[in-house]
């Protein structure tokens, strides 16, 4: 949750009939700037569909919070079957652009039924030139999910900028989310561009003792082309949040500065660094004075609490493409709504991704990522959690595919109230029509 909604002074050639023809402000990586969980190849229509019959084993499943904090919680195992399914269209005109995204799976255990059920998601997106120097954005993401492993753990963290989604759960509970930004992009000459965008974004869990999120988010910007491979930026945001079912508040100022550069046409670097300004509100607890304790038999009493923080936040991206391959890594410091349990939390987070195609049968892709929260306020320990994954695709025919994953998590907390390994793996097959859902599996 980064400084977001950079407008990047990218490509624009001198010619007007190119600015009529297609919408020209795309261009390299610029933190901050959202640029989805899925894209095209480009084409001016694509049309794809999906549905996967998988076999499916979770272990250290945790649906609920133990009643008592002093009782650790015991994680569960199961075997299941899961039937996926979706569809995507992406179509482009001259001076627009629209991707429509479905994804639902229905998972059965045969002894956790208490995770039973549909997990859906859907995203679309909508760009415009409106005028001869001003773009126009839209976006909006939606859906719900119930097991924790495997569900966004693999996404890039480029995704921080999206606290709508719910990408760092503790336990395995029905979430629901949404959230929806508009940006507008006005290119004042082709070196300089400048951005105003927001956000909304809220968060319902299932369980009475996790809380949900309300949010909004609003950000201006400006970059200036320095040559064809970098960019520098500067930007402010300002977000709102607070919670349902608890009480608390935050408010985050952001200003931040950011670099963008290409290198030697396989490398590309995005870095941004800021300093925020965090006023919080919330609920603590505080040791009482021995004598009290005694009169009252209780050792702690919670108190509401009013702090301004100023933290730093940092974000940086490394790309690496070659041929039949891509290798990516990421770098994030900043400050999170948390994760129902932690609330406002200062949050540390590393990643490495790798995809590879192998011919025209064989593709693969690995990730791997740390992070850390460290709440701002609640008398909570740092809860840390190392994950990783690995999957591969088989083309057995045009329209059939071979589909196997393994996800793995480790994470704690200080306090011993959850500590557990969790460990999915999924084998399928798939069938689709059409190659776009082949283009962003």
């Amino acid at each position: 949750m980064l400084t977001v909604g950079f407008a990047p002074a990218q490509n624009q050639p001198d010619t007007s009939a190119r600015d009529q023809q297609e919408p020209t402000f795309e261009g390299p990586s610029i933190l901050g700037r959202d640029s989805g969980l899925m894209d095209s190849t480009g084409k001016p229509l694509e049309f794809g569909m999906f549905v996967k019959f998988s076999g499916v084993y979770d272990s250290g499943l945790t649906p609920v919070i133990a009643p008592s904090y002093e009782t650790p919680l015991a994680p569960q195992g199961g075997f299941g079957v899961e039937t996926s399914f979706g569809a995507a269209v992406s179509r482009r005109w001259r001076r627009a652009k629209l991707t429509i995204e479905y994804r639902g799976a229905y998972r059965q255990y045969a002894t956790a039924s208490l995770l039973n059920g549909l997990d859906q998601f859907f995203q679309l997106a909508y760009s415009r030139v409106l005028q001869q120097h001003l773009l126009l954005d839209l976006k909006t993401t939606l859906g719900t999910t119930t097991v924790a492993n495997g569900a966004f753990t693999y996404l890039p963290l480029s995704t921080l900028n999206l606290p709508g989604l719910p990408i760092n759960e503790l336990f395995d509970n029905r979430t629901n989310y949404l959230q929806s930004r508009v940006d507008l992009t006005w290119q004042e000459t082709e070196r300089l561009s400048f951005g105003f965008g927001g956000d909304g974004f809220i968060v319902r869990r299932q369980s009475l003792l996790l809380a949900g999120l309300n949010g909004y988010s609003a950000r201006a910007s400006v970059a200036y082309r320095l040559t064809s491979r970098q960019t520098i930026s500067a930007s402010y945001n300002n977000t709102y949040f607070d919670y349902q079912r608890a009480f608390g508040n935050s408010r985050l100022q952001i200003p931040a500065l950011g670099y963008s550069a290409g290198f030697a046409r396989h490398w590309d670097l995005s870095t941004q660094a800021g300093m925020a300004r965090v006023e919080t509100l919330g609920l603590t607890q505080v040791a009482l004075d021995p004598a009290i304790a005694a009169l009252i038999g209780q050792s702690f009493a919670t108190v509401t609490f009013s702090r301004v923080s100023y933290l730093p936040v940092a974000q940086a991206r490394l790309v690496r493409r070659f041929k039949t391959s891509s290798l990516t890594f990421d770098y994030a410091m900043g400050v999170t709504p948390g994760n129902g349990y932690y609330l406002t939390s200062r949050q540390t987070s590393a990643a490495i991704g790798y995809s590879y195609i192998a011919g025209r049968n064989w593709e693969a892709r690995g990730n791997a990522a740390f992070n850390e929260l460290s709440a701002l306020g609640q008398a909570l320990g740092k809860y840390t959690n190392a994950q990783a994954g690995a999957e591969v695709f088989y083309n057995l025919t045009r329209a059939a595919h071979l589909d196997v994953r393994y996800d793995y998590r480790h994470y704690t907390t200080e306090n011993a109230i959850l500590q557990k390994d969790s460990n999915r793996v999924s084998v399928g097959l798939a069938f689709s029509l059409g190659d776009l859902f082949e283009s962003v599996r």
